[in-house]
């Protein structure tokens, strides 16, 4: 995923860093730490089988005012996005589950729904073609 996607949404800062996590069996989180607070959260979920971006967004703060796509598989507002993964993104260990993408932007006054779109839809085709898709 290109880098300069985030930059709407990371602060001026001195130093930077990346801390992943697994919350879950099925979810893993990664957050970007600039002068030690969390600006933006990238996570990548299973979810059952029919849900929708819409409903996945309710779990996650940052989703404020979100706007759907026309085909549904994307939500976004200026601070978070939730997008779905296409219908062929399957994994043994999660079966009857469809992986989706979530941003969160923490940064104060970093609010960019257009720029949001560009890196959900940016982050969502990265998982597709990684080995999170079997």
């Amino acid at each position: 995923m290109d880098p300069e996607l985030l930059d709407a949404f990371l602060p001026g800062g001195d130093s930077i860093s990346v801390k992943p996590s697994s919350p879950n069996g099925g979810t893993k989180r990664c957050d970007l730490v600039v002068d030690g607070d969390v600006s933006v959260r990238q996570t990548r979920t299973w979810w059952s089988n029919g849900e929708s971006a819409s409903t996945v967004a309710t779990a996650y703060d940052k989703m404020d005012d979100g706007q759907v796509t026309d085909d549904n598989r994307y939500l976004y507002s200026g601070t978070g996005a939730v997008g779905k993964t296409a219908t062929s993104c399957k994994s043994s260990e999660h079966s009857g589950q469809d992986l989706y993408a979530v941003i969160q932007v923490f940064t104060p006054d970093r609010s960019d729904s257009g720029a949001m779109k560009k890196l959900i839809t940016a982050y969502t085709k990265a998982l597709e073609d990684s080995g999170e898709c079997g």
